[in-house]
């Protein structure tokens, strides 16, 4: 669930590129004071990303996001944005590694069973 290693630090860039994309692609252009609200969630859902945060819950909102913009969108490429959805689906699928706030706040545990006991 929460790898360490190299495994953890392919973690941390794929996060950082799932929160990039989302900050390039999705963020929107023009006079941030007029998308304020807009601009505050897409900031914190980016934060929450790159921190390893909810990590599921976080890729899954990246990829609703990212599809709505695919599907509202006139004159977009769609080849960067499918990417785009594909790689934050699979960073919900693989989960945030050892070094993120998830594995902190939820750890890992031994379960041990009533049959293992002495």
């Amino acid at each position: 669930m929460f790898p360490t290693g190299a495994a953890g630090v392919a973690l941390i860039l794929l996060r950082v590129s799932v929160a990039a994309t989302l900050f390039i692609n999705i963020l929107p252009q023009g006079n941030p004071a007029a998308h304020m609200w807009e601009s505050a969630g897409l900031g914190l859902l980016g934060v929450a990303i790159c921190l390893g945060l909810f990590t599921p819950v976080s890729s899954i909102a990246c990829c609703l996001i990212e599809t709505a913009m695919l599907l509202d969108a006139k004159d977009l490429d769609f080849i960067p944005v499918i990417s785009s959805i594909l790689v934050a689906a699979s960073l919900g699928l693989l989960g945030p590694g050892a070094y993120s706030l998830d594995a902190r706040m939820f750890g890992r545990r031994l379960v041990v069973s009533s049959s293992d006991r002495p």
